[in-house]
């Protein structure tokens, strides 16, 4: 098996890969459009990065458990973009419900781990 397997990767990198058009249209470079990118690149690296670790259960949760954070903080920024009035309605909400998903099942991922390894 390879991370690009994991369901979570998966949706991690197809989420960025639909969000960076919609922030590189952003007529004006502000503060959140490069911290959106990065927190939502750190999703994907972060769960390539906790596989890695997989033979090590308490490392590989904590890597998840980052990612999470970064799907987290992706969503504290589409709220600022959206409250700024850089995206639209529309966008803001598919986005939010997207990465709320996400977060969600990298939390159930995390805890089926936890439960595995009697953590």
């Amino acid at each position: 098996m390879h991370f690009n397997e994991l369901r979570v990767y998966a949706i991690a990198t197809q989420l960025e890969k639909e969000l960076f058009p919609v922030i590189d249209k952003l007529t004006w470079r502000i503060e959140q459009v490069g911290q959106i990118k990065r927190s939502s690149s750190s999703i994907s690296a972060n769960i390539a990065e906790a596989f890695g670790r997989r033979f090590y259960p308490k490392d590989f949760i904590r890597f998840l458990t980052i990612a999470l954070g970064s799907s987290d903080e992706t969503q504290h920024h589409l709220n600022i973009l959206y409250n700024k009035k850089c995206i639209d309605k529309k966008a803001f909400e598919f986005y939010l419900n997207q990465y709320k998903n996400l977060s969600i099942k990298i939390l159930n991922f995390i805890n089926y781990l936890r439960r595995k390894n009697n953590l």
